[in-house]
């Protein structure tokens, strides 16, 4: 069987979770930008680049001064201790994969940026609360950023916008609407009307405005 198709995608809650990522220069850094907002991210090399330092100095990721091609066995293990996941992401194929051995028999989480390891960080797109992981496992990054590129033409700001109206459409339908087959059906009719899309390009309450009236015109 493919090994990636043991492969699923699933949003994780990483607050007070420790990740660990081995290289300072510009994969670690752009590894350290992704997480740093949502965990507590340690970036481990002898020298780090100016947008990690710069990381580091605001308090966004922990910065530890090691000469890697020189750590032992032993530093390693008590440097990816208690790590939920680890990121090897030096220049060196060599120590990428004694970084990896080390962390496997620890049982900790592997994300490799040569190899596929046991953890797959697709590329995100964020629009508010909806989030959209793209990936090809691997098999072709330039498939992976032209799909992001496709989507990112699509999915406008709007899209924020329409899941705080719909967020509060739901809290409304539930004191109002008893059924909730009722309820589904009116909130896809918002979904699907054009003068509540076209509303957000004049302002949220336009919107929110048409919201309302198609609602008010299907409880009659």
């Amino acid at each position: 069987m493919d090994e990636t198709n043991n492969f699923l995608p699933l949003m994780l809650d990483l607050s007070g979770r420790k990740i660990v990522i081995f290289g300072g220069g510009s994969v670690g850094e752009r590894k350290a930008e992704l997480f740093c907002g949502c965990a507590d991210t340690f970036v481990v090399s002898l020298d780090f680049s100016e947008k990690l330092q710069e990381l580091g100095a605001s308090g966004k990721v922990r910065l530890l001064r090691l000469d890697l091609s020189a750590a032992t066995d032993t530093e390693i293990r008590e440097i990816v201790s208690g790590a939920f996941l680890v990121i090897p992401a030096t220049s060196s194929s060599e120590l990428n994969r004694k970084i990896t051995d080390i962390a496997v028999e620890s049982d900790i989480l592997i994300n490799q940026v040569d190899a596929l390891g046991s953890v797959v960080i697709p590329s995100v797109i964020k629009r508010g609360d909806l989030v959209i992981g793209i990936s090809t496992l691997g098999h072709s990054p330039a498939v992976s950023k032209y799909t992001r590129r496709q989507i990112e033409g699509v999915i406008t700001p709007a899209y924020s916008d329409m899941i705080r109206l719909q967020d509060e459409l739901r809290t409304y339908l539930k004191l109002h609407v008893k059924e909730q087959r009722k309820r589904k059906a009116l909130l896809w009719k918002v979904l699907e009307s054009e003068n509540v899309w076209n509303g957000f390009s004049e302002s949220y309450e336009k919107a929110v405005e048409n919201a309302y009236a198609i609602i008010s015109d299907n409880l009659e």
